[in-house]
């Protein structure tokens, strides 16, 4: 009976162990998410949550607005899946070791649209939550706007500065292709473009034409093809403080 006792015992107390290595976060994750706050944008067509970070607040200059489009399998609307990515990590860290001032948005894309749909609706709702953002805050400085995204993010980013050349002071556009881009409007905003030497879902076959087309029309690119790379390992390597850093010395 007591050996009977002792093992369960024994067996509540690595279900509590378990439970509580679950429910609490002990590699930094927690800290990182309530950095951002919970918000929501709607237009007559199109729901946006988003989260949104104040960066080195302290500072006195005008704040940079940093926009980031997660990949196809954070969309959805618990408003939560898309501050998950590496990516937004390595751009908050790089933000704050960098003393930028900045507000950081992700905004989610629901499971029935991706940020580049030809339609047009994600891509006009996702420029009017900007609007709004830049009307909302005098302090934001419209010469410093930069977009982010990965996967399908990118292909959002590519479809936001072909709709919107007068807008963003520079973009990243990693492990995408355009689609329904046009390339005399890329030109207008600076680029860094990463792809992955051994992606077969984003193949760099698909991005050539449209660089070497941009690049005719006098357009900024640094293009990279990080040749050992495939289309989840590119994100953490393209994502780099030195990436970052061609980004955020860019102006309008």
């Amino acid at each position: 009976m007591k050996r009977t006792i002792a093992i369960t015992i024994a067996i509540l107390a690595t279900f509590i162990q378990v439970l509580a290595q679950n429910t609490t976060d002990t590699s930094g994750n927690a800290e990182f998410y309530h950095k951002f706050a919970f918000r929501s944008f709607s237009n007559e067509n199109i729901t946006l949550p988003y989260r949104e970070a104040s960066i080195c607040q302290n500072e006195s200059e005008q704040s940079a607005l940093v926009i980031f489009l997660h990949g196809g399998s954070h969309r959805g609307d618990d408003n939560k899946s898309q501050i998950r990515s590496t990516a937004i990590r390595a751009i908050v860290n790089y933000l704050e070791n960098s003393n930028i001032k900045s507000i950081v948005v992700a905004p989610q894309c629901d499971k029935n649209h991706f940020w580049h749909d030809y339609d047009g609706k994600v891509s006009t709702a996702l420029k009017q939550l900007i609007d709004k953002l830049i009307a909302d805050n005098s302090n934001i400085n419209s010469s410093r706007i930069y977009i982010f995204g990965y996967s399908s993010g990118g292909a959002g980013v590519w479809r936001m500065i072909s709709d919107y050349p007068d807008t963003f002071a520079a973009a990243m556009a990693v492990a995408s292709y355009p689609r329904n881009a046009y390339p005399k409007n890329i030109a207008q905003t600076a680029l860094c473009c990463i792809m992955a030497g051994k992606d077969d879902k984003a193949k760099v076959s698909l991005v050539k034409p449209t660089i070497k087309e941009t690049q005719k029309y006098g357009g900024t690119i640094k293009f990279i093809v990080e040749k050992d790379c495939d289309h989840i390992s590119v994100c953490p390597v393209a994502f780099s403080d030195t990436n970052l850093k061609w980004v955020f010395n860019k102006r309008k």
